[in-house]
């Protein structure tokens, strides 16, 4: 999968799990706050149903007042018989007063044994039962004004309506004011109904329902009043899978209550459609970061691509490739750091070229140059056998090991050799230099036979004894000596040159091993900085030259090499004399 794909994924998913989250918590808020509205609009209803309750209500107690201060009626119940005239009069007064009540069904003055003294229905013979049951209510409830029954059947026998009613009394005599139920439902509930499917209604103090806005066709009243027990005024419940909130009003003057039960569904009927809209709404915001993160993605990765295309080109050899970038980030730094490195790279590989073909022309000009040593061998032999007829034995012994130096540096290209040819190539310089010296050197060379097969770097004795004899042994009066000792030691071939000579004070030492360890390519000691150099390319930092002197005594210098290394550095370096060729 490519970066661009990659991005582009990890971004989609991101915003995938933000806006499906954001769009989750945006329509729950919104359906928490409007829920909590309207459950607050529902108290605020029923609340107001109370109200219109309480108006009634109290419209019925003034009535009752009215009666049981009236003095007509007062003076009417003082008497056992009535006269006509006293009896129209009462009817007269009681009608006018009833008349302004239109809510009332019946209004009648009994004693306990039931004769009726007055009667707005005209009601001669009342019920037993429920006159035991009003004067029982009465007896137990009747506090002040007056109380309320529960629903039940009118005092009247031919009144076979179920009613509740109002018990008052003037001394013994009950005041009763019965009301029909659908009274307080047809005047106030369906007036305050908030929601379509709203149920409510009113309950006495035995939990009957009074009268409700719709009948009611779910049993779950029970539910509701057991979770209203402890002074709860709402409460939400769940019925056949439907969640339903109910509040709750208590009527403090008649003891009834209040319930109003709406389906969570009907409080927030647009819930669908806000669902709908915010969905759209989210899933227009993924489309348009969806484009943004495509864009983004592709400005993005461009650059990048273009980057790895370049360095495709580059790994099938083309180093003039440029890579353009305006960009100062960090994309831009990294093509400009690839542009940098191609360029090296191109210069590098052009001063390795020029290297090669000017090292090829220093050798075909060497070639050219080079005398065949066949000739110069035969040359030297004819100087020699000349010398050996005229007697001159030292001048022959020079021109031979003058013969065997050429040989031992125009032979092969091995760039390791034997430790003993190494010692036979110095055995001739040094017969040279002590000619040249007439006498003035000698020579002693102590070498295990272990040392004389391991394999050394070629050349490396020659530029050390030469510096002995140039600054140790030509600068002393008399004669000087130089010992050639070669010892294998834990695995360590150590070769010590040491000398007689004048040696160095501790600051020309100092230096001197400066100048040895440096990497300058020029100034004094170069051929004994040479052999320090070749030995720690070939075998590491752990190698090389170590120097010790001391004024008027000499000096010694120690060659260490790898004894088990060096048969695998042969072998390395036979492999790059092969692919020099």
């Amino acid at each position: 999968m490519t970066l661009r794909k990659k991005l582009m994924l990890s971004f989609l998913i991101l915003v995938l799990l933000m806006g499906s989250m954001i769009g989750y918590f945006s329509y729950q808020n919104a359906k928490n706050l409007v829920l909590e509205n309207k459950e607050q609009e529902m108290a605020d209803t029923i609340n107001r149903i109370d109200i219109s309750i309480n108006s009634q209500v109290q419209q019925i107690n003034r009535l009752a007042e009215n009666v049981k201060s009236s003095q007509i009626v007062r003076a009417y119940l003082k008497k056992e018989i009535h006269t006509q005239e006293e009896t129209e009069e009462l009817n007269d007064w009681m009608e006018g007063l009833l008349n302004l009540i239109s809510s009332c069904s019946d209004l009648i003055l009994m004693n306990e044994d039931g004769t009726v003294y007055y009667s707005y229905s005209g009601c001669q013979a009342v019920n037993d039962k429920r006159r035991m049951e009003v004067y029982e209510n009465a007896a137990s409830n009747l506090v002040g004004d007056g109380t309320w029954t529960e629903k039940g059947s009118s005092l009247c026998q031919k009144n076979a309506e179920e009613v509740v009613t109002f018990i008052s009394s003037i001394n013994k005599v009950i005041l009763a004011i019965e009301l029909n139920p659908e009274t307080f439902g047809l005047l106030m509930l369906n007036n305050y109904s908030t929601f379509q499917n709203q149920y409510t209604y009113l309950v006495d103090c035995a939990g009957n329902v009074l009268c409700s806005n719709k009948t009611n066709i779910y049993d779950w009243g029970d539910v509701v009043t057991k979770g209203m027990e402890k002074g709860v005024r709402r409460y939400e419940f769940n019925w056949d899978n439907k969640d339903y909130f109910a509040c709750r009003q208590y009527n403090g003057l008649t003891g009834w209550e209040t319930y109003s039960v709406v389906s969570t569904d009907d409080f927030f009927p647009q819930a669908k459609r806000l669902r709908e809209a915010i969905m759209g709404l989210v899933l227009l915001a993924m489309l348009a970061a969806g484009v943004g993160i495509f864009i983004l993605s592709y400005t993005f990765t461009r650059p990048i691509g273009r980057l790895k295309n370049a360095m495709k080109q580059v790994e099938a050899g083309d180093f003039e490739i440029q890579v353009e970038s305006k960009a100062h980030d960090e994309i831009g730094m990294l093509i400009q750091s690839f542009n940098y490195m191609v360029s090296r790279l191109r210069q590098l590989i052009m001063e390795v070229y020029q290297q090669k073909l000017a090292q090829k022309n220093a050798e075909l000009t060497a070639l050219q140059a080079q005398i065949n040593p066949h000739f110069l061998y035969n040359t030297l032999d004819s100087i020699n056998w000349m010398l050996i007829e005229k007697g001159e034995w030292e001048i022959s012994d020079v021109v031979v090991s003058l013969g065997d130096i050429l040989k031992y540096s125009l032979h092969g290209e091995e760039i390791l050799v034997l430790f003993e040819e190494e010692l036979k190539y110095i055995e001739s310089y040094l017969c040279i230099q002590k000619n040249r010296l007439e006498d003035r050197l000698t020579v002693q060379i102590e070498i295990d036979e272990e040392a004389k097969l391991c394999f050394v770097p070629k050349l490396i004795l020659q530029p050390i004894v030469e510096n002995a004899i140039l600054h140790g042994i030509e600068k002393k009066k008399e004669m000087g000596r130089i010992q050639i000792q070669a010892i294998v030691r834990e695995g360590t071939l150590e070769i010590h040159v040491t000398d007689d000579g004048i040696g160095m004070q501790p600051d020309r030492l100092m230096r001197f091993r400066e100048s040895i360890m440096s990497d300058e390519i020029s100034g004094k000691h170069i051929g004994m900085r040479n052999v320090h150099r070749r030995i720690q390319l070939h075998f590491g930092e752990a190698y090389g030259l170590k120097i010790d002197s001391e004024w008027q005594k000499g000096t010694t210098v120690t060659i260490l090499l790898p004894v088990e290394e060096v048969d695998q550095a042969k072998e390395v370096t036979e492999d790059e004399n092969r692919n020099c060729r």
